[in-house]
């Protein structure tokens, strides 16, 4: 199956406007907006490839917390969340027999393909003497490893975008590959590309990067729409090859993110925070950042909801559950704000400049997040103390300032 025009075509930027990247598509997929209806009124399907884990967290030799893991649960709990009514989502995750939350309190919304293997597992090991919820204190070891998800395993079907969001070496790069023929915008975590694994080293299964160049990834590059990294892999990711063959965006924690394109960049401003777990934080923020893709902001005004979300996943262990009022009176800023039906991801060029609307919007959003902070604070002292506790040194309650 020959890949798509859209997928096919280098997302470079144009010699006459660096800022607008025009991308070609087939005319009866290049809308999927309803006539006669609201911002909202969008059909759209989007597709979310990377299994679920078992997350277990260590101190001291002791477990601490176990948890729901993987990037696609933290995707998929922000997308569903936050996107316009009317945009759908597949997500494609594998599990074993013993995965913990099918039927949990807290389940896996979506469900995933079940496999003789066992779940993903991650230990994550945590020092004592930690300074600050900054502190390089730990060490991330994968214990048991489904099996990939290979291109077989995708649905035999068009998607208006698609994230890999693998964590484990799931994602292989013939299954990006065949994402990148089924959607028209596909975006990748960098983890997704340069994790390995020391199967063989004294503690097997330690979790290192590598040079992204140096895998079959590399070449997908021209066809990916764009790439998430955080600070610390982005020296692996090489920023400035990088973003001569699509946009990359570094996420920097309490300082935000920037954004990386052939011709230009941008820093996008972060919002308060009470951390609780940072442990989904760049998930989140992905996913919040295709949401704002999908409602029709640019590319930097969308990096404004990925920070939001960002932020508000560290807020709680493990994926988050949003506060209805919340999530209601963030899609009420973007009605106000957008004031015509349109889709970054379902149209045909993708803009990557703060638009005029970028300063109001990152201000609405910082009122509705500090709103979030103040109740988190005074409605649920005990948990976090209990957390303070729980995870002293790392999971550390703070208010990270904007």
């Amino acid at each position: 199956m020959a890949p798509s025009p859209a997928a096919a075509m280098p997302l470079a930027a144009e010699p006459d406007d660096p800022e607008v990247v025009e991308v070609e598509i087939e005319e009866e997929e290049e809308r999927g907006v309803k006539k006669g209806g609201g911002v909202a009124e969008l059909e759209v399907e989007g597709l979310v490839v990377g299994s679920y884990c078992h997350d277990v967290l260590l101190r001291g030799g002791r477990v601490v917390g176990e948890t729901l893991g993987g990037a696609a649960a933290f995707v998929s709990n922000v997308l569903d969340a936050a996107s316009p009514a009317g945009a759908s989502l597949a997500v494609v995750s594998k599990v074993g027999h013993d995965f913990a939350y099918a039927t949990a309190a807290a389940p896996a919304r979506h469900r995933p393909v079940l496999c003789a293997s066992p779940t993903t597992s991650f230990h994550a090991r945590f020092s004592d003497d930690a300074a600050s919820a900054h502190a390089p204190d730990r060490q991330l070891r994968r214990v048991h490893a489904c099996d990939p998800i290979y291109p077989a395993d995708l649905p035999d079907r068009h998607f208006a975008y698609g994230l890999a969001v693998g964590v484990a070496g799931e994602v292989l790069p013939e299954t990006l590959e065949r994402m990148i023929r089924l959607c028209r915008a596909v975006l990748v975590d960098a983890q997704a590309m340069i994790r390995a694994f020391d199967g063989d080293a004294k503690g097997g299964g330690a979790v290192r990067h590598v040079a992204l160049e140096a895998t079959p990834y590399a070449r997908l590059l021209p066809r990916v729409a764009f790439l998430k990294a955080s600070s610390e892999e982005a020296p692996y990711v090489g920023v400035e090859t990088a973003r001569r063959r699509c946009c990359v965006i570094v996420t920097e924690g309490r300082d935000g993110c920037r954004l990386y394109w052939d011709g230009g960049e941008a820093r996008v401003a972060p919002f308060p925070a009470v951390q609780v777990d940072p442990t989904g934080a760049g998930d989140s923020f992905l996913a919040g950042f295709a949401s704002g893709l999908l409602w029709g902001l640019s590319a930097t005004d969308a990096a404004l909801l990925g920070n939001f979300f960002g932020a508000a996943a560290v807020s709680q262990v493990g994926v988050p559950t949003f506060d209805p009022k919340m999530l209601q009176a963030v899609k009420q800023i973007l009605e106000k704000a957008i004031k015509r039906p349109c889709t970054h991801l379902n149209g045909n060029t993708f803009t990557f400049q703060r638009s005029n609307i970028h300063d109001e919007l990152h201000k609405s959003l910082q009122e509705a997040a500090m709103l979030v902070c103040e109740q988190k604070q005074v409605n649920s002292p005990a948990t976090y103390n209990v957390l303070a506790l729980v995870h002293p040194g790392h999971f550390r309650i703070r208010l990270i300032p904007g």
